[in-house]
């Protein structure tokens, strides 16, 4: 391609044309690297532990990580403590829990959901949010994404 320049010009170019070449790949090379890495619901932690105690009636929800997925622990007005997946089942934004409400709500659409998790009608989401296991050894819970009912009995 360059054998009509000089030695010194020729190395300059192709040096040129390889870092020209260099620039366009880095990005799509980055790319494919953290696609390749990501670890997305395979990573993270199996588990979430936090203490009862975290759940307080001026702060009776936690929004935690099991597995790379969100997830809410609430603690209710009679001291009962569940789990909810926290993803709006509408178009995937994390929802909250308003106690006021009382109930789940997602400010991206007004999704609403009740204290069960069931979707209120007449708001977007179309599902409910799933009720996760939660295990509660004296004040230590451990929350897993496996569906109460599924798993063993939360005490």
């Amino acid at each position: 391609m360059f054998n009509h320049l000089p030695t010194k010009r020729r190395n300059v170019l192709r040096a040129l044309v390889a870092g020209g070449i260099a620039f366009f790949v880095a990005p799509f090379a980055y790319a494919i690297e953290q696609f390749v890495s990501f670890q997305g619901a395979l990573g993270g932690n199996k588990t979430a532990k936090l203490s009862a105690a975290e759940l307080t009636p001026d702060s009776p929800s936690k929004l935690v990580e099991v597995e790379g997925e969100p997830v809410i622990v609430v603690r209710e007005a009679d001291n009962q403590i569940r789990a909810f997946t926290a993803t709006c089942t509408h178009l995937g934004c994390i929802v909250s829990f308003k106690p006021q409400m009382p109930g789940f709500y997602c400010k991206c659409h007004s999704g609403r959901y009740d204290a069960n998790g069931v979707n209120i009608p007449g708001t977007r989401p179309k599902s409910p949010l799933t009720e996760l296991l939660v295990k509660q050894n004296a004040d230590d819970l451990e929350i897993s994404l496996t569906p109460k009912g599924t798993g063993s009995a939360s005490s």
